[in-house]
């Protein structure tokens, strides 16, 4: 006998247009440019039109431009990026006709260079790439024969290109340089003793070479002179182009601290005129029904997406300011140490937008202010309370930690539980496992590979 159960369920169903608001909440300024041009070419009822020309039309949507203040840097930026447009693979294939190679070796080296990553290095094994040859070009070479090919990419400038790992990178680098007794060091240490090397396990080095401390200490100065990614100078075709662009500009004057919202263009969007029109007539003269419910829903559709826009700079502007009010004493100063802590739901309570909103607002937004670019979720943080019942952000730990690592001594740099105490001497009790996690964050590595001679 089968059983009936009655189940509950209490959910929240989001009209498509609801949830088309919530994308573009979400989105970027530059996200935000290429949906803008989809929207305009999906739907001819939506226009541009310049401020000047109907300024005083009921029907137009604000849309302007605030981006004179970045502008100049955004044509720097574009001008490095035409510069940079040759890719890695393109500048090696330009050097091939040089290398003296006959016609089926040229189409292994082409070959080769295609599976180089963005960094140079062929993460691929040769193994692998002989299988690809045969089936897909029906070449059947093996590694061993494979290996003079790679060696002519691997002479190829940048130095270091074609590398399988970064030790051979590194060598690739030190046997074009002139070979000094330092430099001839450098390459016997990383032949022999790579791990100990990027371990800096000094002794080890000292003792099994038979060295004295100036000299290790000048083999590490020549290697980190070279390059360990030698095609990160490139970029990919999906790489061009690419750059931050600040969704905010805060300005400081004095004490008065002003958020703008760049935006996109210098015309305003609205639904067109023009269909308008064309709509009114169709339905005095009882048109074609099809037409007219065809027109209601592109001026509906223009007229819902002018509107969006303009709800989502308020959107915007009100939860940065929110921000601003909260951190105003590190957007007067820059000082990190003065950053309070704050939460998705701070926001959301003092200005009665849902947390999700919030958080669609903060995804991948930038502000631009006098001391640097800050991604917006850089501002939010946990919550800790000293002794005195202080509360402040654990950002605050991360600055003082970061000032304790910048002043150590580097030929016997702090262990986890040394930076522990450390920062118990200023009144932050922090676990070791916490700090670990705190120097991760900061991008610091643990202390034997922060030591030096």
């Amino acid at each position: 006998m089968q059983k009936q159960r009655l189940k509950q369920e209490i959910g929240l169903n989001l009209s498509p247009q609801q949830i088309q608001f919530m994308n573009l909440l979400q989105i970027p300024l530059m996200s935000l440019e290429k949906r803008i041009e989809d929207e305009l070419e999906s739907n001819p009822a939506l226009e541009e039109t310049s401020k000047d020309k109907d300024k005083n039309e009921d029907t137009e949507t604000s849309w302007e431009s605030t981006r004179n203040y970045n502008q100049n840097t955004e044509e720097k930026y574009r001008a490095v990026a035409r510069e940079r447009e040759l890719s890695l693979q393109d500048f090696l294939l330009q050097q091939l006709p040089m290398q003296s190679l006959d016609d089926d070796e040229s189409v292994l080296a082409q070959f080769i260079i295609g599976c180089l990553d963005d960094n140079g290095f062929l993460s691929r094994s040769l193994l692998s790439i002989s299988d690809d040859l045969l089936f897909k070009l029906n070449i059947n070479i093996s590694e061993t024969d494979l290996m003079p090919i790679l060696k002519v990419v691997q002479n190829l400038d940048p130095t270091g290109v074609g590398a399988r790992d970064l030790k051979e990178c590194l060598l690739l680098q030190l046997e074009n340089k002139t070979q000094t007794e330092s430099i001839k060091l450098a390459q016997s240490i990383l032949q022999h003793q790579y791990t100990a090397f990027a371990n800096k396990n000094y002794e080890k080095l000292l003792k099994e070479f038979e060295v004295d401390e100036n000299q290790i200490r000048q083999v590490y100065k020549e290697v980190e002179q070279l390059n360990p990614k030698p095609g990160s100078s490139f970029t990919n075709s999906q790489e061009i182009n690419t750059y931050i662009t600040a969704d905010f500009l805060l300005e400081a004057d004095n004490d008065e601290l002003n958020v703008i919202l760049n935006k996109s263009r210098s015309k305003s969007l609205r639904s067109s005129q023009y269909y308008k029109k064309m709509l009114e007539n169709l339905e005095q003269e009882k048109g074609d029904q099809e037409a007219i419910q065809f027109l209601k829903e592109k001026i509906e559709g223009a007229e819902w997406f002018a509107n969006a826009l303009i709800q989502r700079e308020q959107t915007l502007l009100k939860t940065m300011n929110c921000i601003v009010s909260i951190q105003d004493e590190f957007f007067k100063t820059g000082d990190e140490k003065l950053l309070q802590p704050m939460k998705l739901m701070d926001i959301s309570e003092k200005i009665d937008l849902d947390i999700s909103t919030i958080s669609r607002v903060t995804n991948s937004k930038y502000i631009e202010t006098p001391y640097g670019t800050f991604l917006l979720k850089e501002f939010f943080s946990d919550a800790y309370s000293k002794e005195d019942g202080t509360v402040i952000s654990n950002k605050v730990i991360k600055s003082h930690l970061q000032d304790i690592l910048e002043n150590e001594n580097k030929n016997k740099p702090y262990s986890d539980e040394e930076l522990s105490e450390k920062l118990d001497e200023l009144g932050f009790h922090i676990a070791r496992r916490t700090v670990a996690k705190y120097r991760d964050q900061l991008g610091v590595a643990v202390a034997r590979l922060r030591r030096e001679l």
